[in-house]
């Protein structure tokens, strides 16, 4: 096996070819979003017998005392037809070139490396970590006919979207710019009455360009009587289009506008050809995610199938200064529940 960091081309084309949940986290759009914040990255090649097996893109988040650790998100991606031992094999080889590198910069002390593969990876000295990106996903087969779609939603669903409908809510898909503001005061209205975390208006703004620039992200905006009250962010790779983000005014919650914005992202994702909606992120099954059963069962109403992954998992560099930096992450999140 062969393994290089390749920042002078991308492999989207490989990445496109089968479905894999989150794989644009490892392409050439996510190495254009972490360069606008100015993050260190290394696209790492991994391959045998002049064959690409295996695909992991990995960055440099900075911490205080000059510290620092890895992560990939959603990465190593490996080829379906490996067997265990030949991923375990890639990993490792992944791991010690991550540490290469590292030590190579001189910059920086790192922690540890994070890794988010997208199949089971039995390593030596990997720890599970708390999941950064959705561990499952709730993906919809594109394939099947609307009628059919429509048939396999919980009787629910389809009342919701008929409610939605016959209250004259009207769905547009937008590409322009200055649509994000929309987007931005509705997703902050969700996160405060769900008490849940979301990014920066920045981190969400240069997303939204670097979505953009790669002629990728699209905006899906539920209005009625001229007021926006629910947004999705939306993001079309390879073959499948991602509800990666969205909020909803709770004020207008009678005209149940996030049903029939789902509906019709669905149905323009169908004709946009591709094969797969993903809902993204779903509670996973051992019940870590309690605050997330609403959203779960929303989602999951439309018909569908759980795609499970490992989630997060750590190999660490430094025993001490992991458990400080656990600690201080502790600290900062009870610190923040008390405001």
């Amino acid at each position: 096996m062969n393994i290089v960091v390749d920042q002078n081309n991308n492999y989207d084309y490989l990445l496109s070819e089968k479905f894999i949940s989150g794989n644009f986290l490892q392409s050439s759009i996510w190495r254009d979003f972490l360069k606008r914040q100015g993050k260190t990255f290394w696209p790492l090649v991994v391959s045998q017998e002049n064959k690409i097996i295996a695909l992991c893109l990995f960055y440099e988040t900075s911490l205080p005392l000059g510290l620092s650790y890895l992560t990939s998100p959603k990465g190593p991606i490996f080829l379906n037809e490996l067997g265990g031992e030949d991923k375990k094999e890639i990993g490792q080889l992944i791991l010690s070139k991550a540490r290469d590198i590292c030590i190579a910069t001189k910059k920086k002390e790192e922690i540890f490396c994070r890794l988010e593969p997208n199949t089971e990876l039995i390593i030596p000295k990997l720890k599970k970590s708390k999941d950064i990106h959705p561990r499952d996903t709730w993906i919809l087969d594109l394939q099947k006919e609307e009628v059919e779609i429509l048939a396999n939603m919980h009787p629910k669903t389809r009342y919701n979207i008929a409610v939605a409908k016959k209250n004259g809510v009207q769905i547009k898909f937008s590409q322009e710019k200055e649509d994000l503001k929309h987007f931005l005061s509705l997703i902050k209205l969700t996160a405060g009455r769900n008490q849940i975390s979301v990014h920066s208006d920045q981190y969400y703004t240069l997303l939204w360009e670097t979505l953009l620039a790669s002629r990728v992200g699209v905006l899906a905006l539920a209005e009625h009587k001229g007021v926006i009250v629910a947004a999705n962010l939306l993001v079309n790779f390879g073959q499948s289009c991602t509800y990666l983000h969205g909020g909803s005014d709770y004020k207008h919650r009678h005209l149940m506008a996030p049903s029939l914005l789902q509906w019709e992202s669905i149905k323009q994702a169908k004709l946009g050809g591709f094969l797969v909606y993903d809902f993204w992120g779903i509670a996973p099954e051992d019940n870590s995610q309690p605050r997330w059963e609403g959203i779960t069962r929303f989602k999951k109403g439309f018909g569908g199938q759980r795609v499970p992954s490992p989630g997060a998992y750590d190999f660490i560099y430094h025993p001490t200064w992991y458990k400080i930096y656990h600690l201080g992450r502790k600290t900062i999140s009870k610190i923040r529940k008390l405001r």
